[in-house]
């Protein structure tokens, strides 16, 4: 087992902290005796979560700040006090404008490290990424990526929207370049300044898996794309937008952002959470076993499948240093998915 570089007890700053990701991001830091500080726009309308988290871990201590907007330098200086872990988890919401989007996600995460490497306490600081920092999926194309590959398309689309690509994917693009250029600028900011502590990347695929407070989350990111599933509506749609990739579950995302974060083993290093490859048939096929009563849509014809290799291998190592397993499986994470569809708007 690798050294602890973070003990138990140790304060975490964690951004974006209401949101899908964030909020098991807390949760599994409060539940191994980390104290959390996490950080919303506005601290009012998310006093749910400290309703939440008071009531479940009695442990570990969970407190709520407001950091408005994330673009400001020195936003974070205050806030990150007696900190000694940063996990930035935050992204701006996508628009429909690259020039004002991307800006908006740099400017934030070097924001994060600017921060971090001004306090002293800070020891560790781990970033969010995405699997889409690294490639589009590719149905039915074999090819690779390590770690030292980046989306290149992603730069070019999110900028500019090509001619030959559907007016409904820009939000999509721009996405994609959020991530990868974000993921860039902020180890390239490492890299030149330097500074005290050490900076991991985690790159997730879709998430699919329990919502921990559905009743005031909703579905919130990829979560949504099952929901269609589950509901048949806009399933056409996604079906044909959202072709077969890669999953990971929440639990295990949040536990990769901690492995990341904690081990002494883990340095400078990306993260690729890809736990199971997934097409719509496979979801839908688990829908059925779990609710077979229910009316779902038919089989999707032509989906192909994920043909892509990737460097996972040490993401799972990493995982299992946490949690002392693998990665949790599709049919698993769908099943503790459902509960938040029949619990709110379940249709």
């Amino acid at each position: 087992m690798p050294t602890l570089v973070l003990q138990p007890g140790a304060l975490i700053f964690v951004t974006g902290v209401n949101g899908l990701i964030g909020s098991h991001i807390a949760d599994q830091l409060l539940a191994r005796g980390y104290n959390v500080r996490g950080a919303v726009r506005d601290v009012e309308k998310s006093a749910w979560l400290s309703d939440y988290f008071t009531g479940k871990h009695t442990a570990a201590h969970f407190e709520l700040v407001s950091v408005p907007d994330m673009t400001i330098e020195g936003c974070y200086d205050a806030v990150v006090k007696d900190c000694a872990g940063f996990i930035h988890v935050a992204s701006p919401l996508t628009g429909q404008d690259p020039q004002e989007t991307i800006p908006q996600a740099i400017s934030g995460g070097v924001n994060a490290l600017k921060s971090s490497a001004k306090t002293p306490s800070i020891q560790r600081v781990v970033f969010t990424s995405s699997s889409i920092a690294a490639t589009f999926p590719k149905p039915n194309t074999p090819f690779s990526i390590n770690e030292t590959s980046y989306n290149e398309d992603a730069l070019q689309w999110g900028w500019n929207h090509p001619a030959d690509q559907p007016a409904d994917l820009k939000g999509l693009f721009i996405y994609a370049a959020t991530k990868t250029a974000t993921e860039k600028a902020l180890w390239g900011w490492v890299r030149e300044n330097k500074p005290g502590f050490v900076f991991n990347s985690v790159l997730p695929n879709a998430n699919f898996g329990a919502v921990l407070v559905p009743e005031k989350q909703g579905f919130p990111s990829t979560i949504e794309w099952c929901h269609y599933v589950w509901t048949g509506e806009n399933f056409d749609l996604m079906t044909k937008r959202i072709g077969p990739q890669w999953f990971i579950d929440p639990v295990d995302d949040a536990l990769l952002h901690i492995g990341a974060l904690i081990y002494s083993d883990v340095q400078n290093e990306r993260l690729f959470g890809f736990a199971e490859r997934f097409t719509w048939n496979d979801v839908l096929a688990v829908f059925r076993k779990i609710a077979p009563a229910r009316a779902f849509p038919d089989d999707v014809e032509g989906l192909g499948r994920d043909m892509c290799e990737v460097p996972n291998q040490r993401a799972e190592e990493v995982l299992g240093w946490v949690k002392g397993s693998g990665w949790k499986g599709l049919e698993k994470s769908l099943r503790e998915m459902v509960p938040a569809f029949e619990k709110v708007g379940g249709k």
